[in-house]
């Protein structure tokens, strides 16, 4: 369902591309906005993020790990430069944002969270710490996937009353993707006590004391 979603959301993103010939398909006129006042920044951040989308679900995938490594390593890599790249847009668009100081607020720490822990995963997976790269991965998708959860909430926004999408952007700004890290972070905390508990020993049956 994830990689589904997010698979449709990039695909829809790629109307972006024909912005750049002055054609605004089905873009959100506070979107085109901000495009208009920020169209570098912004365009850097809309054109490379749908790439980190689709490349995001291949680095879950065990059976590529184990069977294509080079594969994985390298649409890995991709991924890492998808997402520095188009977050680096996303933060330098941030102070351009529709919703105000508020949602550019709450884009900017979205934007230097991305970073930060895509980066993160990277530096881990160079230095052969696997089980933290791991980690970082799961929250640098969880951010990443942002954009499919703010594209759910949009039409909820509209259902419970707000006029636009400027309107609704502080919210969106935040709700967008803290949940999903919540998430991934109870995640972790069950997933890390599974493994211990699966790698405690046995304990054999007690001795008897007769024995001997």
């Amino acid at each position: 369902m994830m990689a589904v979603l997010a698979t449709l959301v990039a695909v829809h993103a790629l109307r972006y591309y024909a912005t750049l010939e002055n054609v605004w398909l089905g873009v959100d006129p506070d979107i085109k906005a901000v495009m208009l006042r920020a169209p570098l920044q912004a365009l850097t951040h809309m054109l490379i993020a749908p790439a980190a989308l689709l490349l995001g679900p291949l680095q879950f995938l065990p059976g590529l790990r184990a069977r294509h490594p080079a594969l994985h390593r390298w649409s890995g890599r991709a991924y890492v430069l998808a997402c520095v790249v188009a977050g680096a847009g996303a933060l330098a668009t941030s102070p351009f944002a529709s919703g105000g100081w508020v949602a550019g607020l709450g884009f900017g720490i979205l934007a230097v969270v991305w970073i930060g822990t895509t980066v993160a995963a990277w530096i881990s997976a160079v230095r052969g710490r696997l089980e933290w790269h791991r980690l970082f991965v799961r929250f640098s998708y969880a951010m990443t996937f942002g954009a499919v959860v703010l594209r759910l909430q949009i039409p909820i926004g509209y259902a419970l009353g707000y006029a636009s999408y400027a309107s609704m952007s502080p919210v969106l700004a935040f709700t967008s993707w803290v949940p999903n890290v919540l998430i991934v972070a109870l995640y972790s905390i069950l997933d890390a006590r599974r493994a211990r508990s699966l790698s405690r020993p046995v304990p054999g049956p007690a001795a008897s004391p007769t024995a001997g």
